[in-house]
This record gives structure tokens, sequence and C-alpha cells, in this order.
């Protein structure tokens, strides 16, 4: 007999955490002790969510990301439409305009060329040389006094596979107070314990993280002290970075190769002959 997985549980949203479903499993039928024994020890299931719109997928353009974000904005700007006059109503369309546009005016090319995102913590995100890019949303109130958090696209090609959301820590956030409350609440939504990892610099990881992934993705949550970072990744496009960054790109203040060589063990002086401060024959040199 077929085994059946019966289970749907709904998971409240935190902040602009998407929706998580965790599938159970139900007890095995007509398959004995031994299929019981099996069912018992394997993982559950688990779809993380993805972030910012409902609609995203990796691989979107930034154009298509616009366009959802253009419906966010719509929504956002309704029960101001309805509320207005008139004359407010062409100021509102006017500002609604603007704001579409930012986004698309946002895109940052990492190209041969150091940016000012390097002295930001997203250093390390990225790479230049390698067709790579990055979109950015700067928070905005929504309806009931609510501010989205900044998110950060990144684009291989124009091809979307990462966002990165920041959310302030403290008292009064939902994910907590600190580092290890949030990854707790993270952990009861995404639906198990992550993956703890270290920073480590010499591998461009400035902070520790909290990693958790399904077959498709990967979600890290970054410490950042009083801030959260929470990112997205596509799964496919992580696993193929050795191969998607190949261009390096040259520190200007860097040693020419052949100048380190020539540093790196410089010749000894030879020294005087041996011997050659001694007398001779036992005589003393001299006039």
């Amino acid at each position: 007999m077929k085994l059946k997985l019966i289970a749907t549980i709904a998971v409240t949203s935190l902040g602009a955490l998407s929706l998580l479903t965790v599938p159970s499993m139900a007890a095995p039928k007509g398959k004995g002790e031994k299929a019981a024994a099996e069912k018992a020890g394997a993982e559950k299931s688990v779809k993380l969510p993805m972030p910012a719109f409902a609609g995203l997928k990796f691989g979107m353009s930034l154009e298509a990301v616009a366009k959802l974000n253009d419906a966010d904005l719509d929504a956002d700007y309704k029960p101001r439409f309805l509320a207005a006059s008139p004359t407010e109503s062409l100021q509102i369309e006017q500002r609604l305009r603007d704001d579409k546009a930012v986004f698309r005016r946002a895109r940052i090319e990492f190209l041969d060329t150091p940016t000012g995102i390097d002295q930001s913590a997203l250093k390390g995100e990225y790479s230049y040389g390698n067709k790579e890019s990055l979109a950015r949303l700067t928070p905005r109130e929504r309806m009931g006094g609510k501010l989205t958090p900044p998110r950060s696209f990144f684009f291989f090609d124009d091809k979307l596979w990462k966002v990165y959301e920041e959310y302030k820590l403290g008292a009064e956030s939902p994910l907590g107070a600190d580092f290890a409350a949030a990854v707790k609440a993270l952990s009861t939504k995404f639906g198990g314990a992550p993956k703890k990892v270290a920073a480590d610099f010499q591998k461009g990881q400035s902070f520790d993280e909290a990693v958790w992934s399904d077959n498709d993705k990967i979600v890290r949550a970054v410490d950042r002290g009083d801030t959260l970072g929470v990112v997205y990744v596509d799964k496919s496009v992580q696993e193929s970075l050795p191969r998607l960054r190949t261009h390096k790109l040259v520190d200007p203040h860097e040693l020419d190769k052949d100048v380190k060589a020539a540093t790196a063990n410089p010749p000894t002086q030879p020294g005087p002959p041996k011997g050659a401060d001694k007398k001779t024959d036992g005589k003393k040199t001299g006039k």
C-alpha cells in the first residue's frame, strides 16, 4: 500500500518573510516495523520561502523584478488615491511614477573599478568583472506605518540569483533582541535548526552565519550585531561560483609580480674571506 503524506501547516509571516509549508510524515501503513522505523528517522521535507514579492523567482531579469515592485507600489498607493482629491491624485501619480523608476535606475555594475559597496557589509557577496550587478531597494513606509526592510538584489548576467534583506534587532523587533533569538525564531519558521558557520576572513566571510537549505535554495542568517542579514540564494548558482567567477580584480596597490619575486628573497651580500682578519705567518702587517 502506498504511503500517504497528509499535512499542511499554516505559518504566519514574520515581517517581510514569506509563508513556509512543512509537510509532516503520516504513519506508514502495511510496511511493517522496518518501514515504520525508516519513516520515523526520515527528515522533514522543508520548502524554504522566497523573499520580497509574490511571484519572485531566481533567474528573473531586473526589469521583471521591477514589475513586481511596480505591483507592490500600486497596492501601497491605492488607499492614497482613494482618499485624494483630483488635484492631489495628479501629484500622487507623479510620485508613484518616480518611485517605480528608482529601482530601474538603481543598478550597480561590478566591472573592473571598485565601488563604494566595498565599504559596506555587502562586501564579499559579489565579484568584479564577471557580469555581476546589484540593484537596491531602500525602506519605504507601508500602510499601517510599517517599513519594508532594505533589500539588495544580485544578478549574474541580468539573472537574479540572490536577495539580501536587512532587519534591525532589539527589544521591539519581531525577530528578537539578538542573533541567537533571531536564529531561534527563523528555525521555527524554516522547520528546523540551521548549520552554524563561523566567520572566515580568508574565504571572504566576515560574519558568523546560520544556514538552512532545501533542494534549490540556501537561506543564510548573517550576524551583524544589531542588524540581521537574511540572504536567499539560488543553490545552483552558489555551487557554480568557481566556474562563474573566473576574473579576479587587480589590486592597484599590489606590487608587480616581478618586483615581488625580486624582493621576496633578497640576495645576501658576500662578507670578507675567512681568516682575512687574522695575522699571517705569525708576523704583524704594516710598515
